[in-house]
This record gives C-alpha cells, structure tokens and sequence, in this order.
C-alpha cells in the first residue's frame, strides 16, 4: 500500500512545499490537482514538477484533473497530454453532474479511456458526491462498460456499513483511495477530524481494498500539524 497526498489539501502551497511536505512526512505519492498546481496545457510546470518530485523520492501518481464527462470531450486531450507530461499514472475526472446515469457521459469516458489507453494511462472517476459515482452501481456500471477505474472516498452522507458496501463494491476496479475523516456537523455541514479519530473504519476499508495508493486529501483546520499527525496514522494504517 502506497501512501501519499493530494495536492489540493494544501491549493495555497506552492508545489515545493507540497513535495517537502510529502516528503518531511515519509510519504510516497502525490495526486496532482488541475486546478492550480498543475494547470491543464502548463507543459513545461508539469514537467518540472515531475523532476522535483523524483529529487525527493515522490511518485507523482495522478493527475486530478477537473475535466467533467458532461463537458465536450474536447476538452480531455489537453488534460491527458498534461498528465503525460507529469509522469502520472492516470487521469481523474468526474462522471458527469447529478447521480442519475447519463449516457452521452459514458461515451466521453470511454473514449477518455481509449485515449489514456494509447499513451500508457488509465481513466479513473472520482467517487464524488453530486456525480454518477454517488451510486455505486452506476459507478460499477461505468467501469465494467468503458474500462476505467474508480476512486473510493467516504460519502459523509452515508453510514459507515453503507460507505464499506461501496469500497467492496469498487474493489475490482480501483485506481486509488481518498484518505479523510469527516462527519456531519451542525446544519448538516462536513466537519473534519484527526484520521485517528476514523482509524477503526479505515482498517475495515483496507481490509476491503487492493494495494493502490491510499492519499490523504484534506486535513483539518487545514494545518499542516494535523497534516503530520494524519500521515503517521496512516503509515500505520499501511503497517497494519
């Protein structure tokens, strides 16, 4: 089990310190974000970002791009050559908008993984709330019909059991894992915690899951203090 970060955990930071957080931490891997660490079409950023991750010992797994399959799929190429240019192993992207299945969406995420394909990358659809992937057997559904791979995270809007149902679920077909623990709080809203304070869930979610990379995305307070108390839990999540 691969342990690392995703970048948007910390949109403020620069890639450097990103890279020296990772590796202050003892992590291995970073899921890079689209959405200001490396921009979609920055070639040349994304090119440099890979050589500093290789100074530091970091594995610059993914590319978490923001490329949404309802959009035109003219829009994925740029993503894809980007995430080429960082020595990712594959490309996230989100399965559409509302969680009912979407077939013009489908089309685009097969032809995004036909493409990944050629150049030695996967697809995988971020298991995000508000998207075909909220119901897991749509998202089962799309990774079975197109080949792409999927992401698992905790819906906080769910229960635990039905959250592990969703792991066992997305198992066969798992690119990687979104580390995080988070509960409802007042108004309903999400409300971060220590990892630790969710160590027993994720053992029964690793429990359930193949030896991808598990990435921690999000902290709380957005502190870097609880950014390095969450990597050691979850280092010894990967020891147990």
């Amino acid at each position: 089990m691969k342990t690392g970060l995703v970048s948007v955990t910390f949109r403020s930071f620069s890639p450097e310190k990103i890279i020296s957080l990772a590796a202050d931490a003892g992590l291995e891997a970073i899921e890079w974000g689209g959405d200001v660490h490396v921009p979609p079409g920055r070639f040349d950023a994304a090119e440099e970002i890979s050589c500093k991750c290789s100074e530091r010992g970091i594995v610059p797994t993914g590319y978490g791009s923001y490329y949404n399959a309802a959009d035109a799929y003219s829009g994925f190429p740029e993503v894809l050559e980007t995430a080429v240019c960082l020595g990712a192993t594959y490309v996230r992207i989100w399965a559409g908008r509302g969680k009912n299945y979407d077939s013009e969406a489908e089309v685009n995420i097969k032809r995004a993984v036909l493409a990944a394909g050629k150049k030695g990358l996967y697809v995988s659809l971020e298991c995000h709330r508000n998207t075909m992937t909220e119901n897991r057997d749509i998202a089962v559904k799309l990774a079975k019909n197109t080949g792409c791979r999927l992401h698992f995270q905790p819906n906080p809007d769910i229960s635990f059991g039905d959250n592990l149902k969703t792991a066992e679920a997305f198992a066969p077909h798992l690119a990687a894992v979104h580390v995080f623990a988070w509960e409802k709080g007042p108004e309903n809203r999400d409300v971060r915690l220590p990892l630790a304070d969710h160590f027993e869930e994720w053992k029964a979610y690793k429990n359930s899951l193949p030896g991808v990379p598990f990435l921690l995305e999000f902290v709380k307070d957005d502190l870097e203090k609880s950014f390095f108390g969450d990597a050691e839990t979850l280092k010894k999540l990967a020891a147990f």
